[in-house]
């Protein structure tokens, strides 16, 4: 049964809605995938905090009219999902659609964004993967916080280090006499 033009301009707003909001995002190709296989997919995203939707191509391009992600647009066609995360861990998303795309081969990304940035084509997944996970991010900032103290101490214990060295090698050519 076909979609109603009441149905049609509310499933544009809704989409509209859910883009704005999303802080990053994958297109991908389903095609050829059984249920059970796309149901995987959509529980896997759901852990991961994403949100995964069959969408109608040209609803979807009319939803992103005007969104300022406009590029997207040519990424939609044949059968067509998106992955929206609504979170600031977008890399865990990338990740999770690496997991996938390695384990069905017909899961095709063809295309992402992450805030404004647009990225298109294979390379698209690799670099929303390589993005990183809250936790890693926040283990590199304390790796960068803590490197100069490190250094710092490095340098205070140096000297002492030394004394002891050639006190040690003193004693050992001593005992050797």
């Amino acid at each position: 049964m076909p979609m109603t033009r009441q149905a049609k301009e509310e499933m544009v707003q809704n989409l509209t809605d859910k883009m704005a909001k999303a802080k990053g995002g994958l297109v991908a190709n389903y095609a050829g995938l059984n249920v059970a296989a796309v149901s995987e997919i959509r529980r896997a995203f759901r852990q991961a905090g994403a949100e995964y939707k069959v969408v109608k191509n040209r609803l979807m391009r009319r939803a992103l009219t005007g969104s300022g992600r406009e590029p997207l647009q040519e990424l939609f066609s044949n059968t067509t999902a998106v992955v929206l995360s609504f979170s600031d861990e977008v890399g865990k998303v990338g990740k999770v659609a690496q997991e996938l795309s390695r384990k069905f081969d017909k899961f095709k990304v063809k295309g992402g964004f992450v805030e404004n940035d647009l990225l298109k084509g294979a390379s698209a997944l690799d670099t929303i993967a390589a993005l990183p996970t809250l936790d890693e991010a926040r283990a590199q900032l304390l790796g960068v916080v803590n490197a100069p103290a490190a250094k710092l101490l490095a340098q205070i214990n140096a000297p002492a280090q030394n004394i002891v060295g050639v006190i040690l090698a003193k004693k050992d050519k001593d005992e050797g006499n």
